[in-house]
């Protein structure tokens, strides 16, 4: 029994060192192999910014939007209109009356919240329209990111905002850009 307790204390002082050891040696490796990558960035915001296909999408999308605001906007009114009477009209009103109302005001105030949701909010009408018009461009841009990467042997091309500084001889903006034919 007492020996069971000596290998077991025994076994955790060596797991606990080889843990250690690899802690400390992986950083050091890493370092040594991540010198000879060549690692560059792009501003990919910019360069989508730029191109006319994204322009033509924002001018789509904003078509998709504005009907939707404006009927969100109207059902928003319609609520404010239907909440100010119920409460002009509160003390004159019998219980039975007023609760009905409250039920009918309290239904209405889920639908505009599920309405702005379906079309607003995360996985929604407008998000959904955004991403299948802009997914193309996307690829595009990747397309000519990978293509000036793999002609300038980059291996690794980061976003420039995550970057703090960046060498300019290894921002490919520019030359991603010039592929791209944009001004």
């Amino acid at each position: 029994m007492n020996h069971s307790k000596v290998l077991k204390k025994a076994s955790g002082r060596i797991v606990m060192l080889a843990v250690l050891s690899i802690m400390l040696t992986a950083p050091q490796s890493f370092a040594a192999t991540s010198t000879t990558q060549k690692v560059g960035v792009v501003d990919s915001g910019s360069i989508l910014q730029r191109l006319p296909e994204t322009k033509q999408a924002e001018a789509l999308l904003q078509g998709t939007v504005a009907p939707l605001q404006q009927e969100l906007e109207r059902l928003n009114q319609d609520y404010q209109q239907s909440s100010a009477a119920y409460r002009q009209h509160f003390a004159s009103m019998k219980k039975t009356a007023r609760d009905q109302k409250e039920k009918e005001l309290a239904l209405t105030a889920q639908s505009l919240q599920k309405y702005n949701q379906d079309k607003f909010g995360p996985g929604g009408v407008v998000e959904k329209k955004q991403q299948e018009l802009l997914a193309p461009i996307r690829k595009k841009v990747l397309g000519a990111i990978e293509s000036i990467a793999r002609q300038e042997g980059f291996e690794i091309v980061l976003e420039k905002n995550i970057s703090l500084y960046v060498t300019p001889e290894y921002d490919l903006t520019y030359k991603v850009m010039n592929q791209l034919n944009i001004k």
